[in-house]
C-alpha cells in the first residue's frame, strides 16, 4: 500500500548511485574550525587548464553572505545554521535525508563564495571558502566511523567535492589543494568507482580531466577523456552509447536527454580548455540529438515525462538552437525537424502530423510517442509499448510521471507497467530486463504503423499494432497476449492513463473522458469470434492498490483517471479506438468481418471519417 509522499528531499535533480565507500583521505589538514588564509594563485608561465563546470545551482541558493553567516540550503528546503565561521558541523542531517547530505558534503555550496572573489577579489570570500574545504578535509577522513547516510554522502559527494576544488584551485594555490585534488581524482579513477555510460559516468570523467589538467597529471586527465570516448563510441557492459549516431541519449528518460545534452557540451568544453582533441563526431551526435528532443515535446510546448522526468516546458531548455529552438517558440524561430516520424534503435517510435507551417497549426497538430527496445537502463522505467498522445491541443495519454529518489514505494509504482499506457498481463512475473522488438513500421501521411512484440510477462507473448491517424485524429491499437497456461489464461487489461484535468466515467466495455471541451471516446470494436468483454472500469486516486495518479514533480502526487478496459483467456485480441473530438455527438461505428478473420472498421467523428482494417495476423491498414 502507498500512502501521500511527504517531507523528503531530493536536489537538483540528481540520481542516488550508492558507490563504495571512501577509504579515508590520508590529507594533511588544519584543525577544524581554523581559516586557513588563501594564497592567491601566483603568476603563471602557462594558462591554467584546469576547468571548473559549475556548482549544480548550489552557488545561486548560497550566495556568499548566507555562507558567510553559516547557512547552508538546498532546492525545496528552509536554510539550516551548519557552521560557525570555517568550522562546519559535518553530521548534521536536519531533514533525516541522505540527498540533503550528498549536497551538504558535496562542498557546491561554495561556489558562491568562490564567485564573489572571482567578480570583486574579495579576499575573506576566497579564505572563508579555503577554511570550510581544509575544515571538511580534517573532518571527513577516515569515514568508516561514521553512519551510513554520512558514509555514502561523502562518497556520493566525491566527484562534485573534487569539481569544486578545482574551481576553488583556479584563484588558490597550495600544496594541501593540490594534494586533495589528487587524492579525489585517484579515487575516481579506481576502476570500481566508474558509474558507466551514464550521467554520473559523464561527471565522473570530466571533473576527472578537469581535476588532471588543474594539478598538471596527465595521467588522470588521459584517463577522464578516454572514459568520454568509451561511452560515447565504446560503451562497457553491452550498454548502449550515451548518444548513438541517431543523437538518442541511452537514458531512456525526457529529462535526462536535457541534462545529457548539456553536461556533453560542458564536456568538450573541459576538453578543449584541457588543451585535447574534442572529436567533432560528438558534436554531430549533439546536434542530432536535439531533434531526438524535440521528438519528446508536445504542441503544446511541454517535454513528455517519458521515463524519469518532471514535467517542464521546451522553452525552458537551455540554449536550445535549431529544431530545439522551433519547438520552443513553436514553430516562430529555429529550424524545422526534418522529420515527421521517426524510428529511434534506442527505443522509440515517435510522430506528429506536422510541425505547424501548413494547413495546421503548430498548436493544432497531432503528436505520439511509443516505447520499446532494450529493457529498464538508468532513468528508464517499464515503459515498453507504451502510448502518449496529443490532440484538440490536449494532452491525451501521458506518462504518470516522477516522483524523486526518496520514496522507495512510489518510485516503484510509477517505474512499473501499471503506471503507463500500455498492456498488462496479470497474475505472472514481468521481467523488467526484457527487450521489446518493433516488428513493422510505415510512416503515411495521416497513417502512421508500427508493431511490437515481446516475452516480458512470463509465459505469454505480447503484441501491439497501432495506427496513429490525423485528419481525423486518433489512436487505433490492436492488443494481443498468447498465453501458455492452461484453461482460461490470465486477466489482461489495456490502461490508459489521462491527464488530471479530465474526469472519466466507464461507457459499457468503453469510456468516455471529458476535460473542457474535449470529449475521448475508447471504443473496444468487436472481433470476429471474440467474446463480448468484461465492463470498463475507470480508476482515480487508489492507493490499495495503486492507481489513477499523475506525479508531475517532486513530492507532488495527482489524481488523475486511468481507463481500463479488460479482458481473460489464453489467446486475447482487444482492437480499441482512441477518437478525442470537440463535440458532444457520439463517434458512429460500423464493422464488416472480413474473410480472413480481420474486421473493416468505418468510423465517423469531428466531421470527418477514419475507415482502416484491422487483420487476423495483427496488422492496421488505414484506408480512408
Amino acid at each position: 500500500m502507498l500512502t501521500r509522499s511527504r517531507g523528503r528531499l531530493h536536489g537538483a535533480g540528481s540520481a542516488i548511485l550508492l558507490l563504495p565507500l571512501l577509504t579515508g583521505c590520508g590529507l594533511t589538514s588544519t584543525p577544524a574550525g581554523t581559516a586557513a588564509p588563501a594564497t592567491p594563485v601566483p603568476a603563471r608561465n602557462a594558462p591554467y587548464k584546469g576547468t571548473c563546470v559549475g556548482f549544480n545551482g548550489l552557488d545561486a541558493l548560497n550566495p556568499a553572505a548566507e555562507v558567510r553567516a553559516g547557512r547552508f540550503r538546498v532546492p525545496g528546503a528552509a536554510p539550516v545554521r551548519v557552521a560557525a565561521g570555517t568550522r562546519v558541523d559535518w553530521g548534521l542531517d536536519p531533514y533525516d535525508d541522505r540527498t540533503w547530505q550528498l549536497w551538504f558534503h558535496s562542498l557546491e555550496w561554495l561556489g558562491g563564495l568562490i564567485g564573489a572573489y572571482a567578480r570583486t577579489g574579495d579576499r575573506a570570500a576566497l579564505d572563508t571558502a579555503t577554511g570550510i574545504a581544509r575544515d571538511w578535509l580534517a573532518g571527513n577522513d577516515h569515514p568508516g566511523r561514521f553512519g551510513g547516510n554520512r558514509r555514502d554522502a561523502i562518497a556520493q559527494g566525491t566527484k562534485f567535492r573534487l569539481a569544486t576544488l578545482v574551481c576553488l584551485r583556479r584563484y588558490a594555490t597550495g600544496r594541501w589543494l593540490d594534494d586533495a585534488i589528487a587524492e579525489h581524482a585517484r579515487w575516481l579513477a579506481r576502476p570500481e568507482h566508474y558509474s558507466g555510460p551514464w550521467n554520473h559516468g559523464t561527471d565522473e570523467s570530466m571533473i576527472l580531466m578537469a581535476a588532471g589538467c588543474a594539478i598538471g597529471r596527465d595521467d588522470l586527465a588521459g584517463l577522464g577523456r578516454d572514459r568520454l570516448l568509451g561511452a560515447m563510441f565504446h560503451p562497457p557492459g553491452g550498454a548502449l552509447p550515451a548518444v548513438d549516431a541517431e543523437g538518442a541519449g541511452n537514458e531512456q528518460s525526457a529529462h535526462y536527454a536535457v541534462y545529457n545534452r548539456g553536461r556533453w557540451r560542458l564536456a568538450l568544453r573541459v576538453m578543449r580548455g584541457c588543451g585535447r582533441p574534442a572529436p567533432a563526431a560528438i558534436s554531430r551526435r549533439l546536434a542530432l540529438m536535439d531533434e531526438f528532443i524535440a521528438f519528446q515535446t508536445t504542441p503544446g510546448g511541454d517535454l513528455l515525462q517519458i521515463g524519469e522526468s518532471y514535467a517542464a516546458k521546451a522553452s525552458a531548455i537551455a540554449s536550445p538552437g535549431g529544431p530545439l529552438e522551433y519547438v520552443a517558440t513553436q514553430g516562430g524561430q529555429g529550424t524545422r525537424p526534418a522529420h515527421r516520424a521517426r524510428v529511434y534503435k534506442a527505443g522509440y517510435v515517435m510522430g506528429r502530423s506536422g510541425w505547424g507551417g501548413g494547413a495546421r497549426a503548430y498548436a493544432d497538430e497531432m503528436s505520439y510517442t511509443a516505447r520499446f527496445g532494450p529493457g529498464r537502463y538508468a532513468h528508464g522505467q517499464n515503459d515498453h509499448m507504451e502510448l502518449t498522445f496529443h490532440a484538440l491541443g490536449r494532452d491525451i495519454l501521458v506518462p504518470s510521471g516522477h516522483i524523486g529518489y526518496s520514496d522507495k514505494a512510489w518510485r516503484a509504482w510509477l517505474a512499473s507497467p501499471e503506471a503507463h499506457s500500455t498492456l498488462v498481463v496479470r497474475g505472472v512475473p514481468f521481467r523488467e530486463d526484457a527487450a521489446t522488438a518493433l516488428t513493422g513500421y510505415r510512416f503515411r501521411r495521416g497513417a502512421d504503423t508500427f508493431r511490437f512484440s515481446d516475452t516480458a510477462f512470463a509465459g505469454t507473448t505480447r503484441t501491439r499494432s497501432v495506427l496513429a491517424a490525423s485528419d481525423p485524429d486518433a489512436l487505433v491499437v490492436l492488443d494481443g497476449v498468447d498465453s501458455a497456461a492452461p484453461g482460461t489464461g490470465h486477466p489482461v487489461e489495456q490502461l490508459w492513463h489521462l491527464p488530471a484535468a479530465f474526469t472519466a466515467v466507464p461507457d459499457g466495455t468503453g469510456a468516455i473522458a471529458t476535460a473542457g471541451r474535449v470529449r475521448v471516446h475508447f471504443l473496444r470494436i468487436p472481433l470476429p469470434g471474440i467474446a463480448a468483454p468484461p465492463p470498463a472500469r475507470v480508476v482515480r486516486g487508489s492507493l490499495n492498490p495503486p492507481q489513477g495518479w499523475i506525479v508531475p514533480s517532486e513530492r507532488t502526487t495527482v489524481p488523475a483517471p486511468v481507463v481500463s478496459l479488460p479482458a481473460q483467456g489464453p489467446h486475447v485480441r482487444m482492437l480499441t479506438l482512441i477518437a478525442p473530438v470537440r463535440d458532444t455527438g457520439l463517434p458512429h461505428v460500423r464493422t464488416r468481418a472480413l474473410p480472413d478473420g480481420g474486421v473493416r472498421v468505418e468510423a465517423s467523428f469531428s466531421h470527418r471519417t477514419l475507415v482502416f482494417e484491422a487483420t487476423a495476423d495483427g496488422a492496421l491498414r488505414r484506408l480512408r
